[in-house]
């Protein structure tokens, strides 16, 4: 069954033009869903480049120190 402007139709009595279209319209949903994904974890990661460029600002000397963690390090003894 598919919903149309609030009536329900059997997809096997669907022509065939109008079942591609379904196909298509399932299709650019699918893209539009992936498409929501990856801006999602997108908008992670500028989350997460605003929260270094924030410390990078506000505590230059920590932002160092996660930028290059061996030379915040004691040295090991031999």
């Amino acid at each position: 069954m598919i919903t149309l402007a609030g009536k329900q139709y059997a997809y096997d009595s669907l022509s065939e033009p109008a079942k591609q279209l379904v196909a298509a319209i399932r299709a650019s949903e699918e893209e539009m869903k992936s498409i929501r994904n990856q801006l999602a974890l997108m908008d992670v990661g500028r989350r997460a480049l605003a929260a270094q460029l924030r410390l990078a600002v506000e505590n230059p000397e920590a932002f160092q120190r996660l930028q290059n963690p061996e030379a915040a390090q004691p040295p090991a003894n031999s």
